[in-house]
């Protein structure tokens, strides 16, 4: 082989390490000159090759490498080959979204692959992984997570044999995507994408796997409702993509990135990128009909007719061409329900509003934008006639709503759902289950780490707190259904819903501890700790509290309640079996649900400690700061230093 051909391919070598992949495929564009190599140098080559066409989505040039190296691999006899060129056949198909043949062709593979004896562990299992990702991919389209976990797991357990390759980082990348997107466990997810970036960065030819990073990090914290830090990684990875020439990926991103500017109410931006999103797509007549979704929505908020007029247009000229394919009835008629939605005029929300229960119970794509929309368009019917059978219709509506969310693990959608009801129970006058709901939602927040929408359910809970006498007036006074409407904020919490926009909350701030009390779960007191050195709250309010404990415990807590005020005071009670955690304070209610709950953590964390207080309880003694010296840093730490970190 002449020395000039190997120096170009060293230098093709080069240029896809410096992220220069249109350079390195012109000078690997000819394989021939592979011709003289020895067999492992010449896969090295064409499997570089391979990767410069992955990363950059050219799947029909990638279909065709795989061809050719199954074709010579039949004329060498070469079994190893074979598995090559399947593999890469497969990654091909799948990119041009032929899933059924993409399997088919890699379960080939996967059966040649064990019929090979004489090779070494290390190729074995190299080839092996790369079957694994491909079959991964495919069965993730498919939606079979409990086959694409198998799959990553075993390619994890390579690592060992195989050490650091972009399969592994695919794998630990997969893994945090499944884990968000499927099992809702965010901040596990978010562990796997940090260790697959880790090893992004330390492997050969590895822009694409940071831009894929990126990407993830972006999914994970948008489903957390971190949109800032959604938006950051967004514009990262877009940067990378864009520097590879990966048009895919940069379509994706650009898109990704609209999403997040609406969200934050930049809609001029947002249509900035979906426009040169639009142009990317090309033929992906898919992704084309969401991008016109997304733009006609846009064009709407900003009243802008023409737009509408010429986004739709396009819209419908897709749907005409594909109108069998029912994810094009979804993007068609949700966009045709949302415009008359807009109308002021009676028969064209009627027609909205037939349109958008077709959708919800013909189950036309995700039916969770359809019920918010549907929800929007009847609460302005109740805003306007005040007929209390439109509130049962919208209950019914947001009960399946509850219902899809929880399904499709769509848990910012619950927790604002739940909202949602909480202020129709207000509506009715039901103050207790209102109260249920809003613990609920936060529960649901707390579970899944959605720090922004658990501040925002307890910045709620505060509110209704602070208006408690006033509903509890209104059944004396005979307050009307708008005035009540009014109060409840329910119009504000519904547009933020229809306008997908990102959770604001006002800053945290401490609450000015009050009282600490421990008590069994019967309402005997077990420990007490005032934090108010002028024992003003003890000469105001602590006698007859006190004296009421029992019924109130009865009446609050054992009917799911965890919280009441007393004047400017507010109380607080979490339940560690056989104690209720009382906490009296002033102030919002966010950090100190989580001082009472690191409290209860760190006392059943220490079983020594724990034991001792269980063994007060069976004494049925009280318990004082001198019985148990670690009691008194522990209290001062959590409520008086405030040293621990709060969950933003």
């Amino acid at each position: 082989m002449p020395q000039l051909d190997i120096n170009e391919l060293t230098q093709a070598e080069e240029l896809f390490n410096a992220g220069k992949l249109d350079e390195a495929l012109e000078l690997l564009k000819d394989l021939n000159q592979l011709e003289g190599l020895d067999l492992q140098r010449k896969s090295y080559y064409q499997t570089l090759k391979a990767y410069i066409l992955i990363y950059q989505g050219k799947y029909e040039e990638l279909i065709k490498l795989g061809e050719e190296m199954l074709e010579e691999s039949q004329k060498l006899n070469d079994k190893l080959l074979s598995v090559d060129g399947l593999t890469l056949l497969s990654f091909g198909l799948s990119g041009a979204e032929n899933f059924d043949r993409a399997l088919e062709v890699i379960e080939q593979a996967e059966i040649i692959l064990k019929n090979i004896s004489n090779i070494s562990r290390r190729d074995l299992m190299e080839r092996n992984s790369r079957v694994l990702v491909a079959k991964g991919y495919i069965y993730t389209v498919k939606g079979n997570w409990d086959l694409v976990q198998k799959m990553i797991e075993q390619i994890l357990s390579l690592q060992k044999d195989i050490g650091n390759t972009p399969e592994i980082v695919s794998a630990h990348l997969n893994m945090g995507l499944l884990i968000s997107n499927v099992k809702s466990r965010f901040d596990l997810a978010l562990e796997y994408i940090k260790k697959a970036m880790l090893l992004a960065e330390e492997i050969e030819f590895n822009h694409y796997w940071i831009g894929m990073c990126h990407l993830s990090f972006g999914i994970v914290y948008g489903n957390l409702g971190e949109v800032d830090l959604c938006l950051e990684h967004e514009m990262k990875s877009l940067e990378i993509f864009k520097e590879i020439n990966n048009k895919q990926n940069v379509a994706v991103m650009l898109n990704n990135i609209a999403a997040s500017n609406i969200m934050k109410g930049n809609y001029d931006l947002a249509r900035k990128y979906l426009e040169e999103s639009l142009s990317l797509y090309g033929t992906n007549l898919g992704a084309v009909a969401l991008c016109l979704f997304n733009l006609t929505f846009i064009a709407l908020e900003k009243e802008n007719n023409e737009l509408v007029q010429q986004y739709f247009q396009r819209l419908e000229n897709i749907y005409l061409e594909k109108k069998e394919d029912r994810r094009f009835i979804a993007y068609y008629r949700g966009t045709k329900a949302i415009m008359l939605k807009k109308s002021p005029r009676i028969r064209d929300r009627a027609k909205a509003e037939e349109i958008l229960k077709e959708l919800i119970e013909e189950k036309f794509g995700s039916p969770i934008l359809p019920l918010i929309e549907l929800c929007d368009l009847l609460l302005m019917e109740l805003s306007t006639n005040h007929n209390i059978e439109v509130l049962d219709e919208v209950k019914y509506y947001i009960t399946q709503l509850l219902d899809i969310a929880e399904n499709s693990h769509s848990y910012l959608v619950l927790g604002n759902a739940y909202i949602l009801q909480a202020k129709l129970a207000l509506l009715t006058l039901d103050l207790k289950e209102a109260q249920k709901l809003l613990i609920k939602a936060q529960k649901i927040a707390e579970k899944y780490n959605l720090g922004r929408l658990a501040r925002k359910i307890s910045n709620e809970h505060d509110e209704l707190l602070k208006q408690m006498t006033i509903w509890e007036n209104m059944d004396k006074t005979d307050v009307s259904l708008p005035e009540r409407l009014k109060l409840t904020r329910l119009n504000q919490q519904m547009e933020n819903m229809v306008k997908r926009r990102a959770i604001e909350v006002p800053e945290v701030s401490d609450e000015e501890p009050v009282h600490l009390l421990i008590v069994s779960e019967g309402g005997t007191p077990f420990f007490s700790q005032s934090f108010n050195e002028d024992n003003s709250f003890e000469d105001d309010l602590f006698g007859s509290f006190f004296t009421a404990i029992n019924s109130f415990i009865n009446e609050k807590f054992s009917k799911g309640l965890d919280r009441a005020s007393f004047g400017e005071y507010t109380l607080l009670m979490n339940s560690a079996p056989p104690f209720l955690m009382c906490y009296i304070y002033k102030g919002q209610s966010y950090s100190t649900q989580q001082r009472l709950k690191y409290l209860i953590k760190k006392l059943k964390g220490d079983k020594e400690l724990w034991a001792t207080f269980e063994k007060y309880f069976q004494l049925n003694q009280e318990i004082h700061l001198k019985d148990i010296p670690s009691l008194k840093p522990l209290i001062t730490e959590i409520f008086i230093e405030r040293s621990f970190q709060l969950n933003m």
